[in-house]
């Protein structure tokens, strides 16, 4: 009698644990459910005029920025436990039980090879790779070793520098195999954990609830699983396209005041007209949310050319008044609002993104400066021994960087990537040669990533699909 009451015991006790658990998934999912709801409602009446993909997209990144900006908002009835606590808490329902995708992507090394050589048509390059190609399947080494192991054995030992070397290049003419080999793969590891960031972030975009991003860094390979996604055509031009990095003019703080000013007014009245609110509550809407930049102190940061900065949580409503209509036809025709990368204080962990003003080309999607003119760059050490950013420009690069500095001298230039800005250091004199040092408050991690996104621009080593699966739901 005693075992079988201790059966029921535990019986009832493994009921209530899972009924515990599941409690967070019927939570998490109904409130999602809710956000995705009025995400569909408010970009139908933004966007009345949009395709049916169009609203699809809009939707997506509305719900993704409304769940981001309430992560600490409490819904679970009468417990109160935050969104993202919930989130945390509840079962992953991976593949098997939703259905979905999952994809094999795989860093493109040849190409990343053949643009740090100094002659990418060379034919003994060009058989060295298609060597470490074919023996791809027979051999468990990875690419880079596959390669130089093909062409030190078709054309014999210390010769490799002779592909690698040149001015403004990592390889020097008297480096042996063993060193020219080892900065490949010094370089080939920053673009691969630059790609799968790059990957990660775009995936961030779909709003799937628990990606699942594993990372081979030796073989360059990017396992991925994506639950509830099933437009694989999609998926796989999004994630397979290259990273867009630019070099983009910021507008100065005073030279908006006034237009930014009637762009507020604008807005005000917009939200009031629309919301019939007369007590003033939406007066001055869009600086109610953008703070000014502080120090570690608290104190206000005097920085002419960023606007600002937001909270994570008011993100969704920093987005919906930069794109208002009312807020846009008062301000210049080149103005872009973008965000910084999130940064977070030492007093208080609050979270926010810098807002800047870039000043862009109307009618154009490209930049003064694209990504493509980059050569090189690695993180270095200035005269003073703090980490900085060595960036050497190609031949046309550096013309349009000798320019785009000559014409900024005193401002910054703001380094963009996927619509983010990574930097924006000011510059003190027109770079002529195309030879450049970025110093800032850098450690030596935040310097070596900004030298692998700059280097990203540059070297073509985007991921490809080579193997891919739709998995319907169990």
């Amino acid at each position: 009698m005693k075992l079988k009451g201790l059966v029921w015991f535990f019986t009832i006790a493994l009921i209530v644990i899972s009924v515990w658990e599941l409690s967070y998934t019927w939570v998490v999912r109904n409130y999602e459910n809710r956000v995705r709801i009025d995400a569909q409602t408010t970009i139908k009446k933004l966007y009345p005029s949009a395709s049916a993909e169009e609203k699809e997209m809009l939707t997506k990144e509305r719900v993704k920025r409304n769940l981001d900006s309430t992560k600490d908002k409490r819904i679970f009835p009468f417990i109160g436990t935050t969104y993202q606590q919930c989130k945390e808490n509840e079962l992953n329902l991976g593949l098997d039980l939703q259905g979905g995708m999952s994809l094999t992507l795989e860093v493109n090394l040849e190409g990343l090879i053949k643009s740090l050589s100094n002659s990418p048509r060379e034919p003994r390059l060009i058989q060295a790779l298609n060597t470490a190609t074919a023996n791809k399947t027979s051999s468990e080494s990875d690419f880079i070793t596959r390669f130089s192991d093909a062409f030190i054995k078709a054309n014999g030992a210390g010769k490799l520098s002779s592909l690698f070397a040149g001015s403004n290049k990592q390889v020097k003419i008297g480096d042996d195999d063993n060193t020219v080999i080892e900065k490949i793969r010094t370089t080939a590891k920053g673009a691969i954990s630059q790609t799968n960031q790059i990957i990660t972030k775009r995936i961030d975009k779909f709003g799937v609830a628990q990606p699942n991003i594993n990372l081979d860094e030796n073989k360059g390979v990017i396992n991925v699983e994506l639950a509830g996604i099933t437009d694989l055509d999609r998926v796989k031009k999004f994630l397979q396209s290259s990273a867009n990095l630019q070099f983009w003019e910021v507008y100065q703080n005073d030279e908006i005041a006034s237009a930014l000013g009637v762009a507020q007014e604008n807005l005000s009245k917009y939200l009031a007209q629309t919301t019939g609110d007369s007590t003033g509550l939406y007066d001055n809407a869009l600086f109610k949310i953008i703070e000014p930049q502080k120090d570690d102190d608290g104190k206000p940061v005097n920085n002419p050319f960023l606007i600002g900065v937001v909270k994570v949580q008011d993100t969704t409503k920093f987005y919906s008044y930069i794109t208002n209509e009312a807020f846009k036809s008062a301000l210049p025709g080149d103005l872009k609002f973008l965000l910084g990368v999130l940064e977070k204080s030492k007093k208080g962990n609050k979270q926010y993104y810098p807002v800047y003003a870039i000043k862009t080309i109307p009618g154009s999607d490209k930049a003064p400066l694209e990504g493509d003119c980059v050569e090189d760059a690695s993180q270095d050490f200035d005269e003073r021994g703090r980490p900085a950013i060595k960036m050497n420009m190609t031949n046309t690069g550096s013309k349009a960087w000798a320019r785009l500095t000559a014409k900024n001298i005193g401002r910054p230039i703001a380094i963009v990537l996927d619509d983010v800005v990574y930097s924006a250091p000011n510059v003190r004199n027109a770079i002529e040669g195309g030879s450049s040092e970025i110093t800032g408050s850098f450690t030596v991690n935040e310097a070596q990533d900004l030298a692998n996104i700059l280097k990203s621009g540059k070297l073509d080593a985007p991921a490809k699909i080579v193997a891919d699966q739709v998995v319907g739901p169990t």
